[in-house]
């Protein structure tokens, strides 16, 4: 769809392909032109006063006269002028098109009375809406960025690539809302969906994710959101770095926005937020497979013979990035002897509180060992 990228607003009126969109749109088509504005938006406005066009002269009726098309146009420029509306496309007579000999005669003026329209508005009805306008989320500005809005309708992953460097990996079904560049103090973006987040370091200007009721504020890490707007659940999940996150409601917001220490619930690798929107409550808790999140060079052999327990849970902990609490003086004379290499975090757990009569569980984002001791 190259060849649209020199067309005006005219062009755009007489092309079969983009009326078909306007006036009887199919899912193919719905999907290759959003898509196509998606990645072009400097088009949007030339198509958006092209889709008026096409919608004020959509007719099936017999041909209209010289006098009919001059008292349509009197009274839509009227219109305009007295209440500063679009025209009411459903008070015009419907013609048929491709029949009539006016249609080229009237789409001329009515693209010059639907550019007139547009001069006299700052804002297109069909513009996205710009980040700093949402509800509780960050203050408006007076000058706004260009937003773009990717949506994958597609059963892969998409990727996304912001102008700082960022990157975003994009679910199927999954919307992220951006500017074309980021030239605020803040870096914010609306996500609606499954996402994974890959964000630059940028310590003068944090990273925003607004999602549903949850704002998560980064300094630069990778993370996972998932905020589908059908759900009762937003989640938030940490693979790298430190991450903050707070409601849209939560007192102080705006201070958040403006400050450079964390703030909010503070996650941590391995770590998640479950934000439960019907009770309107956040619960941090642990992903469900932690990953080791040291380096190859620095990741334990997990081969423990006749190993304090203290020990080995502490080395555990280390690789994961977890805080692991447990009395260390009680286990210091408890042995472990295992080959825990292969095994997933919980299970590595599960072996060693087994072999020391304990056990464990998670706490506000932590693992809690419980045990009075072991038999030698």
């Amino acid at each position: 769809m190259d060849q649209y990228l020199n067309f005006e607003a005219e062009d755009f009126v007489w092309d079969p392909f983009f009326r078909q969109w306007v006036l009887a749109p199919t899912r193919e088509s719905d999907a290759a032109w959003t898509q196509w504005l998606a990645e072009n938006p400097q088009i949007l406005p030339v198509t958006r006063q092209a889709r008026q066009v096409v919608l004020a002269l959509r007719t099936n009726e017999p041909a209209l006269s010289a006098s009919e098309i001059d008292s349509i146009v009197k009274n839509t420029v009227a219109r305009i002028q007295q209440t500063g509306q679009e025209p009411d496309t459903r008070t015009l007579p419907r013609r048929p098109f491709y029949k009539a000999v006016w249609f080229r005669f009237a789409a001329s003026v009515a693209l010059l009375i639907v550019a007139g329209w547009f001069v006299m508005h700052s804002k297109l009805n069909e513009q996205l809406p710009a980040i700093g306008t949402l509800g509780t989320g960050p203050a408006q500005e007076q000058t706004q960025p260009q937003q773009i809005k990717k949506t994958n309708a597609t059963a892969h992953p998409m990727i996304v690539r912001l102008s700082d460097g960022s990157q975003i990996t994009l679910s199927p079904s999954s919307s992220i809302t951006y500017p074309v560049r980021f030239t605020d103090s803040k870096r914010e973006v609306v996500l609606n969906g499954y996402a994974f987040f890959e964000i630059s370091k940028d310590p003068d200007r944090p990273f925003f994710v607004y999602a549903n009721e949850l704002i998560t504020k980064v300094l630069g890490t990778s993370f996972t959101i998932n905020a589908f707007e059908s759900s009762h659940q937003v989640t938030v999940e940490v693979k790298t770095g430190r991450v903050s996150v707070f409601t849209k409601a939560g007192a102080g917001l705006q201070a958040k926005a403006g400050k450079r220490e964390q703030e909010g619930v503070v996650l941590s690798p391995n770590q998640k937020i479950i934000f439960e929107r019907d009770d309107v409550r956040m619960v941090k808790t642990l992903v469900e497979k932690p990953e080791i999140i040291v380096s190859k060079s620095q990741v334990p052999h997990f081969e423990f013979e006749d190993t304090p327990a203290s020990q080995a849970i502490a080395s555990i902990g280390k690789a994961y990035g977890i805080d692991i609490i447990f009395d260390e003086e009680l286990l210091n004379g408890c042995p472990v002897t295992a080959m825990l290499d292969n095994q997933p975090l919980h299970e590595k757990l599960s072996i060693i509180c087994k072999a020391i009569e304990a056990n464990y569980e998670i706490i506000d984002g932590q693992i809690v060992i419980h045990s009075r001791g072991c038999r030698n």
